[in-house]
């Protein structure tokens, strides 16, 4: 059971009563954790604040930092914070959890608006963060980034991806259709769409008088619907989804239209219902269509992740066409 005392200023993790380090971005809890880890990454023992940390000390981190003190895979414990290594020795017990892996390797490629490659990032820790001004890889010059943006992470042998709190979110391009659900942050050429369901509506109360009332006629009951979001968050347009009627959304062509954004194409995206759901779909779009990721996204060889203004794509060694 968790206490308010134990949320994580930073990312908004609850942790468990008396936990000194958050358990998902590693950040110090306490005034006293914090000390030790500023000691531990030579600080000299000062405070660390809220936007410092473990992970600002760049690639390989401070004391509890992605690949920390201990060897690769050496997780501090998030009460102490000390490090306990695994056993190395033959027939030892090497104290490895479920969700522990032999390799943690994988491939991060700085994609450009042209699609090529400009530079690699190769990883072998567990853990990757992301950011402007700290992380294991940072990009300093991108203002959409915040501080310390997103963090992926290797768990049960799956490679996840989980956004830290950042100001513009983390984004993951559709590889399949998506099954939208309530919340559900879109991004569609530079348009941001939300999703909101609506419910059917209820029946109507008769009048005192019995006199019917006007209005417009609509296709059928409307049970979702999809906002066009400002810079600040505000709405500006907005779409009605109803059973048995697809969306269609482009620059040129569809129920939506948006001929003032270049970076859509002529028939970009597809909104479907399905019963009294809705599916989202990528129509061979040219910059393809994506979600913002909420808690955690698993991510498989070729997913592409955009954080700030910059667009990664993921290799994983044992891939199809890859080395293992």
């Amino acid at each position: 059971m968790t206490s308010p005392s134990g949320a994580c200023q930073y990312c908004g993790r609850q942790n468990d009563a008396g936990a000194q380090y958050c358990s998902d971005c590693g950040k110090p809890l306490t005034k006293a954790a914090a000390a030790r880890a500023a000691v531990a990454a030579g600080g000299g023992g000062g405070l660390v604040s809220r936007t410092s940390g473990p992970e600002s000390a760049g690639e390989g981190g401070g004391a509890h930092g992605a690949g920390g003190a201990g060897a690769a895979g050496d997780a501090p414990c998030p009460l102490c914070g000390s490090v306990v290594a695994a056993a190395r020795g033959s027939g030892g017990d090497r104290r490895l959890t479920a969700d522990r892996r032999s390799d943690y390797s994988l491939t991060l490629i700085l994609v450009s608006e042209m699609a090529t490659e400009v530079a690699r990032f190769d990883r072998k820790q567990a853990t990757t963060t992301i950011g402007r001004t700290e992380g294991d890889i940072r990009f300093p010059e991108d203002q959409f980034l915040s501080p310390l943006h997103t963090k992926l992470s290797w768990e049960e042998n799956r490679l996840e991806v989980r956004d830290l709190g950042s100001r513009n979110g983390t984004w993951v391009f559709l590889e399949r259709p998506h099954r939208l659900t309530d919340g559900d942050l879109i991004l569609i050429g530079s348009q941001v769409l939300r999703f909101k369901r609506l419910g059917y509506p209820g029946p109507h109360t008769a009048e005192a008088d019995a006199t019917k009332r006007m209005g417009s006629m609509v296709p059928s009951a409307d049970i979702a619907s999809l906002t066009q979001l400002r810079p600040d968050g505000s709405s500006r347009d907005v779409i009605q989804l109803s059973p048995g009627r697809d969306i269609h959304v482009g620059r040129e062509r569809g129920d939506w239209i948006f001929p003032y954004d270049p970076s859509m194409s002529a028939q970009h995206a597809t909104v479907r219902s399905e019963d009294a759901d809705f599916v989202l779909v990528d129509d061979h779009s040219r910059n393809g269509v994506a979600i913002a990721v909420r808690g955690v996204t698993t991510l498989q060889h070729g997913s592409r992740v955009m954080v700030g203004d910059k667009l990664l794509r993921v290799e994983l060694p044992g891939a199809p066409g890859q080395p293992a």
